[in-house]
């Protein structure tokens, strides 16, 4: 123990590790930082590249959306998992713009890595970056060029909505904008708070992304059971329990000893499902909505009173089909009391597709529930079309907030960039080197776009700073610029969450001048598959 007294290593057990100083702490860190913004830099944009992902569990990921990609990729470098840790904290905040923070926080570090090579020491690295945040995030509200006056207004709605949902389903994005806002002002009419919630999202697969609808209510991708498909202003009973006299909490035997006893039971069993449903019939219900399994004999009588049924497999769907109605879920076999019982205008089982489907519809206004039902050929379209809407509906819940949008396709970015050089010159020292790459760091998404797109960065880049506009952006579509704020627009709470997290991680990184690594804990890991020789 007391043999090598020198050195870290003598203070740690055998098998730790560690690295110091700038060449094998820093640099190496900045690296790892960099391979991960590489991933997800051309996904930027409408014309953004795919990445196929296959997670540990063998699922199959094909998408452009970075908070995916983030999720599923098992990043073990513990400076690449601070990158992954701010793309989902600003997925939890925000919902959108994880690409944005993943490929700043990159090129951020990138830039570190010119300066420390160049002989410039990282403390002054971190205050010029520390003070070109705080001038951006004074600025950035300078840069809004459109406000959301009116949240039911559905064309305001859509031109904020329609950017968020092209950059990941380019060329539906106009249609599936406005199902998206349909959903939001149904859901927050009469002045009702937005909650996510309250938009449901079911995908049927057969059609094209064209005939997605939004559906006033509550859509359940099943059928109804029995003969009963369609009630109108139905008081509803919702059940969380089976509804089968035979089934109960407690084991029990009986022992039958002749035909009469066991006709007797029979007969026993069918008297007590008859009162059941009987009492359920007097307290007017005419719709019930099932969490478990409902006997035959039950299921008999429920048709002679000509009571609908509706079996709901999750759980939490049925919670939030009670919620909706207004109902309590009931867990004993009984008639629900006055209290239990919810109300719907219309419970209709109808055919979307070749798919049977159960629409709640109810009018009420601490319950509004809009939901949009996805068409697409295959799952993988229907998938990253889920992931799309989920970032609009995000959007949309950040407006209800903040109603201010900055101009989009780069416009916005190449702004930051041309006031944070300006910015740059007027500050003495040698921290005004950092100020400048800063500042450079914002011309990564205007150029990513040209490229994307199949255009030259080198020729967008000065064309856009020649416009001398801060609303001229990436014209993607003809590989040129042009003003984009009647076109695309992005939320400025967005940005700004995306800037700061992105500015933080980089300035993490940049503080850490040693990684000591202890031995990992366990044996083998017997889940890892043998490396197979080849012949």
């Amino acid at each position: 123990m007391f043999q090598n007294s020198g050195g870290l290593q003598s203070l740690l057990k055998d098998g730790a590790r560690h690295y110091s100083g700038v060449e094998e702490a820093m640099l190496k860190n900045i690296e790892a930082c960099k391979q991960l913004s590489t991933i997800t830099r051309t996904s930027l944009g409408p014309y953004g590249l795919n990445k196929m992902v296959v997670n540990n569990l063998e699922k199959l990921f094909v998408t452009t959306d970075a908070a995916t990609i983030m999720k599923e990729l098992d990043v073990h470098h513990p400076a690449a998992r601070l990158i992954v840790m701010a793309a989902k904290l600003q997925e939890t905040e925000v919902g959108d713009g994880t690409n944005l923070v993943v490929i700043l926080a990159g090129e951020l570090l990138r830039m570190a890595e010119e300066l420390i090579q160049t002989g410039l020491h990282p403390s002054d690295i971190i205050t010029g970056y520390e003070k070109a945040s705080r001038y951006v995030d004074s600025i950035l509200h300078e840069l809004a060029v459109f406000n959301v006056t009116n949240q039911s207004d559905k064309t305001q709605v859509v031109k904020a909505l329609t950017p968020v949902i092209a950059s990941k389903v380019y060329g539906y994005e106009g249609h599936l904008a406005s199902c998206v806002a349909e959903a939001c002002i149904i859901v927050t009419d009469s002045g009702q708070r937005f909650d996510l919630e309250n938009v449901r999202v079911v995908k049927i697969q057969g059609g094209v992304l064209d005939q997605t609808q939004t559906y006033r209510g509550m859509v359940i991708p099943r059928p109804a059971e029995g003969t009963v498909k369609h009630v109108k202003n139905a008081k509803v009973a919702v059940y969380n329990c089976p509804l089968d006299p035979q089934q109960s909490d407690t084991k029990g035997t009986v022992l039958i000893k002749t035909a009469a006893e066991l006709k007797s039971y029979s007969r026993g069993e069918e008297e007590i499902a008859q009162k059941l449903v009987e009492d359920i019939h007097a307290a007017g219900i005419q719709v019930l909505v099932l969490g478990g399994s409902v006997s035959e004999i039950v299921m008999h009588f429920l048709e002679l009173k000509n009571i609908m049924v509706v079996k709901i497999n999750s759980k939490f769907e049925l919670r939030r089909v009670a919620r909706m109605l207004g109902a309590i879920a009931v867990v004993r076999l009984g008639a629900p009391i006055a209290e239990e019982i919810g109300f719907a205008d219309e419970v209709s089982s109808e055919e979307i597709s070749s798919t049977k489907v159960t629409i709640f519809r109810r009018e009420s206004e601490s319950s509004k529930v809009a939901t949009i039902v996805i068409r697409a050929s295959t799952q993988n379209v229907m998938d990253d079309t889920e992931r799309a809407l989920d970032d609009a509906l995000n959007t949309f819940r950040s407006l209800t907030k903040d109603q201010r949008f900055v101009a989009g396709a780069g416009a916005c970015e190449a702004e930051i960039a041309k006031r944070v050089k300006s910015y740059a010159m007027s500050n003495p020292g040698l921290d005004q080197y950092a100020v400048l790459r800063y500042g450079q760091v914002f011309e990564i998404i205007p150029k990513t776009l040209a490229e994307t797109s199949g255009a030259d960065p080198n020729y967008i880049l000065p064309k856009i700073y020649a416009e001398n506009n801060f609303k001229v952006g990436v014209d993607v579509e003809n590989g040129s610029v042009k003003d984009m704020s009647e076109e695309v627009v992005d939320h400025l709470v967005t940005k700004q969450w995306a800037i700061k997290l992105a500015s933080d991680v980089a300035l993490t990184v940049l503080r850490i001048d040693q990684i000591i690594m202890a031995k990992p804990a366990g044996g083998p890991n017997l889940n890892k598959k043998p490396v197979m020789e080849d012949d």
